[in-house]
């Protein structure tokens, strides 16, 4: 079964555009676990415009967090203060994730001119935390990942669901299925992301045999009309394949 975890991120900028704590990404994340899910991601950015390094202690400190029962992705760069921190916390998971100086959102994944040497050093530094690095769906990218040591990967689907909203998504949903194949020879974990929602994931889960899909800013616009926990509950029942499409 696929492993929906959730981005807390869009709810940390919410809170930020206003200063102060409301919303209350604490509140958030122990509604989602209530709802049933069992895998919480934020991605703090070097310039806090969402999630703070202070907002990574806070939910590593969640008790389902603690006993493990539920999984902790950390998404980011390889900067040396967030190196720090994960290896501080010990999530279960560190995503490692190109920046682009500017970027609104990540839009790339590994590529040849990415500091290869850093990864795999991070890769022997974080011993006992799964480490994954957020690829295109080529394989030249997975094979640099891969060739870094880390233990899963996790597919750029920005490019698949800007098709999917187009009616013109199988080129790039063959392109995740070859790449998924290529992460599965390899022996390691198959997770995705960027820009899922309730209407593109069921034919991506159909092609493509992923172990955990981190989702965030369309399930926080999707709770504006839903209501968060509602909402939580419809992507864990796509996600889990208990409902194949949105009613």
């Amino acid at each position: 079964m696929t492993l929906l975890s959730v981005n807390l991120n869009k709810i940390a900028l919410l809170r930020n555009s206003r200063g102060g704590g409301v919303p209350d990404l604490k509140s958030f994340a122990e509604a989602a676990i209530a709802a049933g899910v069992r895998g919480l991601t934020v991605h703090p950015r070097a310039d806090a415009r969402h999630i703070t390094l202070d907002d990574v202690v806070t939910v590593s400190q969640l008790a389902a967090v603690r006993d493990g029962s539920v999984e902790f992705n950390i998404e980011g760069d390889l900067r040396p203060e967030l190196i720090r921190l994960v290896e501080t916390v010990r999530p279960d998971q560190f995503t490692v994730v190109p920046v682009t100086p500017g970027e609104v959102t990540s839009h790339r994944g590994w590529r040849a001119y990415d500091d290869h040497a850093a990864l795999t050093e991070v890769v022997h530094r974080l011993d006992g935390i799964r480490i994954a690095t957020f690829c295109d769906a080529e394989p030249q990218s997975c094979r640099l990942a891969i060739s870094c040591g880390v233990q899963a990967i996790e597919l750029y689907t920005g490019p698949y669901a800007y098709a999917f909203a187009l009616g013109a998504h199988q080129t790039t949903l063959s392109a995740l299925a070859a790449a998924g194949a290529q992460i599965k020879d390899a022996g390691l974990r198959l997770n995705g992301g960027h820009d899922l929602s309730l209407e593109n994931v069921p034919p991506l889960l159909a092609r493509v045999p992923f172990d955990e899909f981190s989702i965030g800013h369309q399930l926080t616009a999707d709770a504006l009309t839903l209501g968060w926990t509602p909402a939580l509950q419809r992507y864990l029942a796509v996600v889990e394949g208990r409902e194949t499409k949105a009613a």
